[in-house]
C-alpha cells in the first residue's frame, strides 16, 4: 500500500506540471480580437505563400499579396514569424491563402499567431473587411521611387590657396618701396644742391 502511495505521489510530480503548462504556454500567445489586433498594426495584407525557408531561428515566407488592407506592400513580400517549435509559429503551407498581421517597421515584417495573422477564410475575410474596408491592390514597385530633385551648381571651383591671396599685398607693398625709393633717389641729389648753394 505504501509502495502504491508513493508511485502515486510521483506520478503526480511528472503530470502537474505538463497540464499547467500546456495552458500557461497557450495563454501566452493567445490572439485578442480580432478587430482590435487589427486596427493596431503596422501591416494587414492578404496572400497566398509561394515559398518557406526554414532558419536557425525563424521561418521566412515568400507571399504574393493579394490585397493590402493596413500599411504598403508591393505585389511580393518576405515576412518572418517564429520556428514551428516556438509560440506563436504559424503553420503554413506553400499554395494555402493566409492574412498576414504585423507590427512595428521591420525591414522584414514579422508575422505571429498572437497578432492576429491566420489561414484565411470567409468568416476572417469578411471581419477583416468590416474592420479595415474593402483594401487596395498591392503596389507595383517594391519601394517608392524618390522624386527627382533638380539641382543647381553653384561655384565647383578650387578655394584660393595662402600665396593666391597674398599675392596683392605683395605687389602692393612692393609697389609702395619702389616708390619710395624713387622718392628718395630723386629728391636727394635737389637737397643737397640747395645746401651747397647757401652762402
Amino acid at each position: 500500500m505504501r509502495r502504491l502511495l508513493l508511485a502515486l505521489l510521483a506520478l503526480g510530480f511528472l503530470v502537474v506540471p505538463a497540464v499547467l503548462s500546456a495552458p500557461a504556454s497557450a495563454a501566452a500567445c493567445a490572439a485578442g480580437p480580432l478587430p482590435a489586433d487589427l486596427r493596431a498594426a503596422s501591416l494587414v495584407v492578404t496572400g497566398k505563400v509561394t515559398a518557406i525557408e526554414a532558419l536557425a531561428n525563424r521561418q521566412v515566407y515568400s507571399v504574393t499579396v493579394l490585397r493590402v488592407y493596413q500599411g504598403r506592400a508591393p505585389k511580393t513580400i518576405t515576412v518572418q514569424g517564429p520556428t514551428a517549435e516556438r509560440p506563436c509559429a504559424l503553420a503554413p503551407q506553400v499554395g494555402q491563402s493566409w492574412l498576414l498581421v504585423s507590427q512595428g517597421a521591420a525591414s522584414t515584417p514579422v508575422v505571429r499567431g498572437d497578432w492576429g495573422s491566420q489561414k484565411l477564410s470567409a468568416e476572417v475575410a469578411a471581419t477583416v473587411a468590416d474592420t479595415l474596408g474593402s483594401g487596395k491592390a498591392p503596389s507595383a514597385a517594391a519601394a517608392p521611387v524618390p522624386a527627382d530633385v533638380d539641382l543647381t551648381r553653384v561655384d565647383d571651383s578650387r578655394p584660393y590657396g595662402y600665396w593666391q591671396l597674398a599675392f596683392p599685398g605683395a605687389v602692393l607693398v612692393a609697389g609702395g618701396l619702389l616708390i619710395l625709393l624713387l622718392a628718395r633717389a630723386l629728391g636727394g641729389p635737389k637737397a643737397a644742391s640747395s645746401v651747397n648753394a647757401r652762402p
